[in-house]
């Protein structure tokens, strides 16, 4: 008997049979994203109006580090692979020091379809002490390490007119109009074109590390590793805004990272044992026909076997992957408006810079008032160091700092990874953090961010010295938020998810998926309990309006709950959070949800329970009848019991916790997964946007598309949702964004 299966059990775990071009993916989705990806069959409240407008933005630069992401490495026609990399690496004889150069030259595209012109050059040096400490027979080695690494590097961005790739070849090929950041005149600045991006990345790490190997029936390596590194990653950026403006941004970051990790895989397959000897030599006498011959010497038969060798190996071995670390760091950002059109402001730009390399003399200095800072500092404390470091470089300027401030962080994170030959790679990254930003900007207000992270980066079809075929990355951000004023009064919690989906080479059913991740969550707000609200949906059919395969798709979602929305949510009755959680679950099992839901009550412990007898009767079935694997209604009843107990404790807990830190960081564990009931990010908003008024609720989607079809436009649009005008959303998005893209790490593309 199985009558009341789940209608969409045939799909397996309870995703639609039509949804089968993840199958390459196997660690995609999972329980987290079990939910979120059926197609809700549930009634309405109301009919939806028409889609709201949609209008064009710029892409953020976490949007576009994202984007950056999911093309690398992909498979694309030969217009947009115009890039060219010429590397040289240089050791002694002992292996002990190493330097190596390169310049890279490509065209780039943002996620809003417009290219850019990217022009690289970098210089590393490199110190590596090892000592084998013990060689076991037939098992492996033990050893200690010591090593540093300097990375310097010179990026220049300039963006392009066309946004068609072949278009703007001609422009890739002109090398002899390479452009460097150096030497930074102040005639050089004043030239640079509105967009236009000059950085100066520079990175110190020194690393201490043990590892063991061992060899397995000689055919699987097993490794070991644990390390401690000390990073030091100065920069500076100019960015050309407008014809009256150029930002200059100064950064340092100072981060220490523990780790340990395991991995296995297959051993590396000789060219010889693949019958590939000769191809080496073969392909050196090809390509030195036509190099100059200065630069023949380099070209060796040697040089094609190691990078024959290692492009093979690297789809056909079989690796696996485990890593845990802890980080904790410190950083230090100032930012100025200067006119590139006042000759006195450029002249003290150029002095500021000190030609060359003056630059890290500056960075010596700033870091020695960055060691002041610390995570336990009130507001008035913190804001006494950032105005005697910001009046520091401005004085130097002869300009006022437009943005000084601080990021102290710590947090921890964890890897596993499985590389399958032609199948793919598999990643998943999770983590939590937790960010103190301090800004000279609203009197020295802080605002405290707790963090939750799981990402996934999935391949499929990866071809050697091609690139990948197919490709998905996610990535799924919870923050709970509170600002701390100078007095010490700090506010209430404030909710904001955020959630990344990319793909590559993909049909009509991922980017559908893709749209749909964001219209599961946002037919929930405000429900009570009661279906769903298709009035806020993205216009699924419109966007995917032609069929075949897709370039790249893209979507950014990020909803915010405000202060008197999480309040709601927190203080939910028991009775109210079990519906929304049943109203949810119906995605599932609507067909015996709407039979018993009125049988769900309480026992004297909290629990959800409910009287067998009267669910046999309203199911028409016995407990005591045989049911197929899988299918058995009191089972799915006690395990819809079982969850809804748990997600009410979790709620429970946050409210339950002692002070406002507290409460913060307990709810970002349990909107992240790290909770009782095992649900998490979206799954778990589901529930929470059903439990406040959509007045408290804000969202916005970024969708871009890129078909493969010939004649079909870039669709690129942005969807604003719930009034966001009338709640802060603008205010906390803008200052919450603002401070972490500042700080993270700039995409290429970006300052």
């Amino acid at each position: 008997m199985c009558l009341l299966c789940p209608v969409r059990a045939a799909a397996g775990n309870g995703v639609p049979s039509d949804i089968d071009e993840d199958s390459n993916f196997p660690f995609e989705g999972g329980y987290n994203g079990l939910f979120s990806r059926a197609r809700q069959g549930l009634p309405d409240k109301m009919v939806p109006p028409p889609p709201e407008p949609s209008t064009s933005s710029v892409p953020s630069a976490e949007l576009t580090n994202f984007w950056e992401k999911l093309k690398n490495g992909v498979s694309d026609p030969l217009c947009k692979k115009a890039e060219v990399k010429l590397n040289k690496e240089v050791k002694t004889p002992d292996g002990i020091f190493g330097l190596n150069g390169g310049v890279r030259r490509g065209i780039k595209k943002y996620p809003d379809g417009n290219l850019a012109l990217l022009d690289e050059i970098k210089l590393d040096l490199s110190v590596a002490l090892g000592q084998q400490l013990a060689a076991l027979p037939d098992v492996g080695t033990l050893n200690v390490g010591l090593s540093g690494r300097l990375e310097g590097k010179s990026q220049v961005v300039r963006p392009l007119e066309s946004k068609k790739f072949c278009k703007e070849v001609l422009e890739w090929a002109k090398f002899y109009e390479l452009k460097t950041v150096l030497p930074t005149t102040k005639k050089r600045i004043v030239k640079m074109q509105v967009g236009e991006i000059w950085k100066l990345p520079l990175s110190m790490t020194m690393s201490f590390s043990i590892s063991g190997g061992a060899n397995i029936a000689q055919v699987v390596n097993v490794s070991l590793s644990a390390a401690v590194s000390k990073t030091s990653k100065p920069s500076v950026s100019l960015r050309r805004l407008d014809a009256d403006q150029l930002r200059l941004r100064l950064r340092l970051d100072r981060l220490q990272v523990k780790s340990v990790g395991v991995a296995a895989s297959t051993v590396e397959i000789p060219l010889t044992a693949m019958g590939l000897e000769g191809l080496g030599k073969t392909t050196a006498d090809l390509v030195v026909q036509g190099v100059p011959k200065a630069a023949r010497k380099y070209i060796t038969a040697e040089m094609f076997d190691k990078l024959l060798l290692k492009e093979i190996n690297k789809y056909l071995s079989v690796q696996l992957s485990f890593g845990h670390s802890r980080f904790s760091g410190k950083k230090l950002l100032l930012e100025f408006i200067l006119n590139p059109n006042n000759p006195e402001q450029m002249e003290n730009l150029e002095k500021f810079l000190r030609g060359d390399f003056g630059i890290i003399n500056r960075f010596i200095e700033l870091g020695l008032k960055l060691n002041n800072f610390a995570e336990e500092d009130d507001a008035l404390a913190g804001m006494g160091g950032l105005e005697e470091v910001s009046e520091q470089a401005g004085s130097a300027l002869d300009a006022d700092s437009q943005f000084a401030g601080t990021d102290i962080y710590h947090g921890r994170s964890n890897n596993f990874g499985l590389r399958v030959p032609v199948v793919g790679t598999n990643r998943v990254d999770w983590g939590s953090s937790y960010h103190r930003y301090q800004s000279m900007g609203k009197e020295g207000q802080t605002i405290h961010a707790y963090q939750k992270t799981r990402t996934y980066t999935g391949s499929a079809i990866d071809i050697p010295f091609s690139g990948t075929m197919l490709k998905h990355n996610s990535q799924k951000d919870v923050y709970v938020l509170n600002k701390e004023n100078a007095d010490g009064t700090v506010s209430r919690p404030v909710f904001l998810y955020q959630q990344y989906e990319g793909y590559v080479g993909r049909g009509t059913t991922a980017a559908e998926t893709m749209l749909e991740k964001a219209n599961g969550v946002l037919r929930y707000v405000g429900v009570n309990g009661d279906g769903v609200d298709n009035s806020n949906q993205l216009p699924v059919s419109e966007l995917v309006a032609s069929s075949g395969r897709y370039t790249a798709t893209l979507m950014s979602f990020k909803l915010l709950i405000n202060e008197a929305g999480v309040q709601d949510i927190i203080f939910a009755p028991a009775q109210a959070i079990m519906k929304a959680y049943m109203n949810m679950m119906r995605e599932l099992h609507a067909d015996i949800i709407d039979r018993v839901m009125n049988l769900f009550t309480f026992d004297k412990k909290g629990r959800v329970d409910y009287d067998l007898r009267a669910v046999e009767k309203a199911l028409g079935v016995s407990a005591s009848d045989e049911f197929a694997q899988g299918c058995n209604p009191f089972q799915i009843i006690d395990n819809l019991a079982y969850t809804a107990t748990r997600v009410i404790r979790d709620i429970a807990g946050v409210r339950d916790a002692p002070d406002w830190k507290a409460q913060s960081e307990k709810l970002s564990r349990v909107a992240g997964g790290s909770n009782k009931s095992g649900l998490g990010y979206e799954d778990f908003l589901k529930v929470m946007v059903q439990l406040t008024k959509p007045a408290n609720v804000s969202a916005t989607v970024y969708v871009h598309m890129d078909p493969k079809k010939k004649g079909k436009e870039d669709v690129t649009r942005t969807y604003n949702y719930f009034d966001s005008r009338t709640n802060s959303y603008d205010a906390t998005i803008s200052d919450v964004t603002q401070m972490r893209e500042r700080f993270s790490d700039p995409a290429e593309l970006s300052d």
